[in-house]
């Protein structure tokens, strides 16, 4: 299998993508790291991986807290020896516009989404060194590159995230480290499903009527794209935006005629 006996630390790995993720992996024969603030969770979907025969690991920590993310890798390095692959997958959507969003919401996101992705990479990237390299996988998001009303600041996150990325892939190539992000466009997740539920809100039927390919992109395409970058197949690719989000990004948004 392509990830056999390779140890892969995704944090937000109790729910939604990242749990797709995690089990993704296990199945190519990697022993996941769970790496979740709601403990219950990660012991749930590590109790899924080893009812299907493959191994998993669980570590509580909260991603915007660097104390307990430093405690987390102390943990793993003694417990597993080594990190070869980190998911960075915890995040938060918060959305409104410039003038309506509080500071704390400002900082929550970012504590989260891009600080939390840095601060996991920093106690990573060592035992990646150690162990010879590795692969960073941040999860981004078709924000990045374009945006919608009242989504503010959550784009900046994540196009924060992808700036980040580079730096850790021109910074830490030589050490035999790949970095890269991953951006979804509109998955069905609760999250998902819930930010599109109001009734002056697109229905999601409506948004992916849009898109040039008009699929339902679900959790489990998301970690195809992972399985790939995590594995030899992508030895030569780093720096780089994939883009899983049926050609939302390209598409002005306008319904193709028949």
């Amino acid at each position: 299998m392509m990830l056999k006996d390779q140890v892969a630390v995704i944090t937000g790995g109790g729910s939604g993508i990242g749990r797709a993720i995690a089990r993704a992996f296990a199945k190519h024969q990697a022993c996941p790291v769970i790496l979740d603030r709601n403990c219950d969770n990660a012991r749930a979907v590590a109790g899924e991986i080893q009812q299907e025969g493959g191994h998993a690991r669980t570590v509580c920590a909260d991603v915007s807290l660097p104390a307990q993310v430093e405690a987390a890798f102390d943990e793993i390095r003694k417990r597993e020896g080594k990190v070869d692959i980190l998911v960075n997958c915890a995040g938060v959507f918060v959305g409104k516009d410039a003038v309506t969003l509080e500071g704390a919401e400002w900082d929550r996101c970012f504590e989260i989404n891009l600080k939390g992705a840095w601060t996991c990479s920093k106690y990573a990237i060592p035992l990646m060194i150690a162990a010879g390299g590795g692969s960073i996988i941040n999860i981004g998001s078709t924000h990045s590159v374009r945006t919608q009303g009242k989504a503010f600041p959550y784009g900046v996150t994540k196009a924060g995230l992808a700036a980040l990325t580079r730096s850790l892939a021109v910074d830490f190539g030589r050490h035999g480290i790949r970095a890269n992000v991953i951006c979804p466009g509109l998955v069905v997740t609760p999250l998902t499903l819930s930010i599109y539920s109001g009734e002056r809100s697109p229905t999601l039927d409506q948004l992916i009527a849009r898109q040039p390919l008009p699929v339902q992109i679900q959790p489990d395409d998301i970690a195809s794209a992972a399985v790939f970058l995590a594995s030899e197949m992508a030895r030569c690719i780093t720096g780089t935006e994939i883009f899983v989000d049926g050609g939302r990004t390209i598409s002005a948004g306008i319904d193709n005629p028949d």
